[in-house]
């Protein structure tokens, strides 16, 4: 007899091509008010300190409770794509619209730095800035790895392989946490802050924008891997995964750009 579902567990939701799912949470009310005290902790710092315990919390009730979902949702067609995948896409045109504005900003303060007659002026970088760039080029090979790694775990659960894949998606995890704590160890031993001058604005938001989606990513990573632990995500349902996987190698490429744009300045 199939296992009845909890009060709080799925309603199906009949549609003309596919059923649907709700649930009562909390989670979503309680995410969308620590994004604004976070938010407006920009300008009360206090309220940062609200709302960022908050939003830790509502993500990880939000993450609970639709793993807990998994067991009861129905098998995907073969060969048939669904919303998952359909949302990653539209995930990753809007982030790069986002990592588009961020870059022109940066070339507009490189710009209005060195070139607008009028300008402030001064050099690009700053002058007193200076990278390593042997810490940078490992942390970019730590983090380019992680793709092909993640890449290949995904192909091993395909295969029926979960052990495998639960070695490598780990593996992704650890590579990741890794190239984090380098980003962190970098920004603690820079010589400049994001308020120091124009090119320490750009920097921190560009390189801190691209660790934020290191961590989701992260996180994601994380949440498959439980799915997978717990039998959810089978060889022939892990669509999710490969949405995520989508996500990591988005997440690659945006910072193959900034080491060669940011780090590098080959243009």
């Amino acid at each position: 007899m199939a296992e009845t579902s909890p009060s709080n567990a799925l309603e199906k939701i009949p549609t003309k091509n596919h059923s649907g799912e709700i649930h009562s949470s909390m989670a979503p009310i309680l995410l969308a008010l620590a994004i604004t005290l976070c938010l407006g902790g920009l300008l009360i710092p206090p309220l940062a300190f609200l709302g960022f315990p908050l939003l830790i919390f509502s993500i990880f009730n939000w993450v609970k409770e639709d793993v807990k979902q998994w067991k009861h949702r129905t098998l995907p067609i073969e060969g048939e794509w669904n919303n998952s995948r359909w949302a990653m896409i539209w995930i990753i045109v809007t982030e790069v619209v986002v990592f588009a504005s961020f870059f022109a900003y940066w070339f507009w303060a490189k710009w209005h730095t060195v070139s607008w007659e009028g300008a402030v002026g001064g050099t690009w970088p700053a002058e007193g800035v200076s990278h390593n760039l042997s810490l940078v080029t490992l942390n970019t090979a730590v983090l380019i790895s992680s793709g092909f790694i993640a890449h290949k775990g995904i192909q091993n659960l395909g295969k029926g392989n979960v052990k495998r894949a639960k070695s490598l998606i780990a593996a992704t995890i650890l590579l990741g946490l890794i190239f984090l704590g380098i980003q962190i160890f970098e920004y603690s031993h820079a010589a400049f802050t994001w308020d120091s001058h124009a090119y320490g604005t750009a920097f921190f938001a560009l390189t801190g924008l691209h660790g934020l989606h290191v961590l989701l990513g992260v996180i994601g990573f994380i949440v498959s891997w439980t799915l997978i632990q717990k039998g959810y995500f089978l060889p022939n349902r892990h669509e999710s995964l490969h949405a995520i996987g989508w996500y990591w190698h988005f997440v690659d490429v945006i910072w193959i750009l900034l080491y060669l744009i940011v780090y590098l300045e080959v243009i």
